[in-house]
């Protein structure tokens, strides 16, 4: 999708990136041949010159200072070294307490990180990634993070998938949209929330219980196994209602159409 996204240059919005879509300018290549000669396009031609030469050396920082907030699902299937993430904690509050567990998957296996055994491994391993994809992260894991980890290197783009499917008209917790997918958790997982990790974490310290790290670091697994699902299915949502598929369908049977005239 990025090399036929417009809506990152100057003053283009969702309307006037369609308008070109439907005058026939479906990539940038299209847009430099069609405007490359005329100097009142040259800065617009540079922009698209320097989009095509980052999506080309896999440079995410660039498209994630290009695109609108909204917008970084376009870069999803662009960039694979995707990292799904989500964390656990004692509290709420950065200042006082602390991550216990950070899960990261990276679409094939979940990796878990642990306090008090191999927590300091995240940062050296996330940095592998060129973009991460959380539930509610903008607002909570991301920011935990950076606050636990000063100086942390995290993957420039960032799609939070609360947001991203807020705007395709699903809402509510993870659970529940795990739950309107038709998506299933293990029977001792299902009906677990954050307060129950934090007693989990507790009944660890106090007891050693083995068994009660187990069950929260598979909370904790089970909170970003299904986010690739979920992306895929935003990304192809989001992607239909931008409308640049039905144009270039329209086009081509249009095309068709008149081959056989």
């Amino acid at each position: 999708m990025l090399e036929h996204t417009f809506i990152h240059l100057p003053d283009f919005g969702p309307r006037r990136e369609r308008r070109l879509w439907e005058s026939g300018i479906s990539a940038w290549d299209d847009f430099v041949a069609r405007f490359g000669d005329s100097p009142y396009h040259k800065s617009l031609c540079g922009r698209i010159a320097r989009s095509s030469s980052a999506l080309k050396n896999h440079d995410a920082e660039f498209f994630s200072e290009a695109l609108p907030k909204g917008e970084t699902w376009r870069a999803f299937p662009s960039f694979p070294r995707v990292a799904y993430v989500d964390i656990e904690t004692t509290g709420l509050a950065p200042a006082t307490d602390y991550i216990t567990v950070v899960g990261l998957y990276d679409g094939e296996k979940v990796h878990s990180y642990i306090h008090g055994i191999n927590l300091g491994d995240f940062p050296r391993d996330i940095r592998k990634f060129d973009m991460v994809v959380t539930f509610n992260g903008s607002v909570f894991d991301l920011p935990f993070i950076r606050k636990s980890y000063p100086g942390i290197v995290l993957p420039s783009l960032h799609a939070d998938l609360r947001f991203v499917l807020a705007s395709l008209d699903v809402r509510g917790g993870l659970k529940r949209i795990e739950q309107h997918f038709g998506m299933e958790r293990e029977d001792d997982l299902k009906g677990m929330n954050g307060y129950d990790a934090v007693l989990l974490w507790q009944r660890y310290l106090k007891r050693k219980d083995a068994a009660a790290l187990d069950r929260l670091v598979r909370y904790n697994a089970a909170d970003i196994s299904n986010l690739k699902a979920l992306m895929e299915w935003a990304y192809r949502e989001k992607r239909a209602r931008t409308g640049f598929d039905d144009i270039c369908r329209q086009k081509t049977a249009s095309q068709e159409e008149s081959v056989k005239s």
